[in-house]
């Protein structure tokens, strides 16, 4: 997940949020999906290896900044998902309450006898503020432990802010060693690009996972990050598969002709913190125009699969690299998106299909470079 500035982090809404949260306790349950079919993904080797689900939830939406109604009956949206066979969830230590409120999830889901669900969360320290030590590194571990009501941390994700501030490596040999300890079953990482990950690997690191952006608007894990994971046994976990929603059959508009030329449409409402991100991703992917067009293109190839134009997004992604090397990562927004998901298992794209979107990427201007470079700058 892209990650605002530390000091931004630790301002951020996410204690506004948790009344709301406590009080969506007693609301009605939601209409029961169907179960969800389809073969688990291993992050890792041998016995120890995790297994999780070929689609995450995304609970960046519980760090506030994307409307309160995320918070609305949140322990029913996780239920939803879970039992739908999504049961795995994507976290972080600076996600404002969400650790906490997975946790809880975590206690009351398999209090009911379910089995438990998979949680992934990640170590993000402020290189800015403070040195990282060992012992800091436990102790971070330590918190999101009790947070999660666990004994052993699922997965945990290392991002470094900035490679000139030195200690990535020593974080991760830190979690390395966390894990030799039982504390930690899985580590990976996240934003890290191919220099980076290849010290860690190097350094004997046992990455098993990488997190990046990765979506039709944002192909730059193809420029050398994929093919090293894959050379490396790595998977990838794709944060922003259908850019904040952008891509989806919401936003499908065929153009209309401007007063002065030109063609015009309407105007798009950036009302979340993740709008507002991966619309910076369609301006560098080569603006609103390429995007409608893109969009045009991904109903047409929807409507001949019954599908959506989310599900069409989703599948492309899972696709890169042969599949089963890529699992995408959807926010807990709702529970609408869990039908999305089903469809897209479902679904296999065709030659046409690729064809037909690919004639369309090859339009695209970026965004360029490697994972996570202009949002370092930034």
């Amino acid at each position: 997940m892209i990650f605002r500035s530390p000091l931004a982090l630790r301002r951020g809404g996410a204690t506004a949020a948790q009344p709301a949260a406590r009080r969506a306790s007693g609301r009605a349950a939601p209409r029961r999906p169907a179960a969800i079919v389809a073969e688990r993904a291993s992050l890792g080797v041998g016995a120890d290896a995790l297994q999780i689900a070929p689609i995450i939830n995304g609970c960046w939406q519980l760090a506030g900044g994307h409307g309160r109604e995320v918070f609305e009956g949140v322990q029913d949206k996780l239920a939803a998902h879970a039992r739908a066979g999504l049961t795995t969830f994507d976290t972080a230590d600076i996600y404002g309450p969400s650790e906490s409120i997975l946790g809880e999830f975590q206690e009351a889901w398999t209090a009911q006898g379910n089995p438990p669900v998979q949680i992934l969360t990640k170590y993000v320290p402020n290189i800015f503020q403070q040195r990282v030590t060992p012992a800091a590194v436990e102790a971070a571990v330590r918190r999101s432990l009790a947070a999660l009501r666990t004994e052993r941390l699922d997965l945990v994700q290392l991002h470094w802010w900035d490679y000139k501030i030195p200690g990535m490596v020593d974080a991760a040999l830190a979690l390395a060693d966390l894990q030799s300890k039982g504390l930690i079953r899985g580590v990976g990482a996240t934003n890290i690009d191919v220099p980076a990950l290849q010290k860690l690997v190097d350094a004997g690191v046992p990455v098993v996972s990488n997190q990046v952006q990765f979506s039709l608007l944002d192909r730059r894990p193809l420029n050398g990050m994929l093919q090293y994971a894959q050379s490396k046994g790595i998977k990838l976990l794709a944060y922003g598969p259908v850019g904040g929603g952008l891509l989806s059959d919401k936003f499908v508009e065929e153009p209309k002709k401007g007063l002065l030329g030109g063609v015009k449409f309407s105007n798009v409402d950036l009302n979340t913190s993740s709008l507002k991100m991966y619309y910076g991703v369609v301006k560098r992917f080569g603006g609103q125009e390429l995007w409608r067009r893109l969009l045009v293109t991904l109903r047409a190839v929807a409507d001949k699969h019954s599908a959506s134009v989310a599900a069409v997004a989703l599948a492309w992604v899972m696709a890169q690299g042969g599949g089963g090397v890529v699992h995408p990562i959807v926010g807990v927004r709702g529970t609408q998106h869990i039908q999305d998901n089903a469809q897209a298992l479902a679904l296999a794209l065709d030659a046409g299909d690729l064809a037909a979107i690919g004639a369309v990427l090859a339009e695209a201007a970026g965004p360029d470079g490697d994972i996570y470079s202009f949002e370092r700058a930034g």
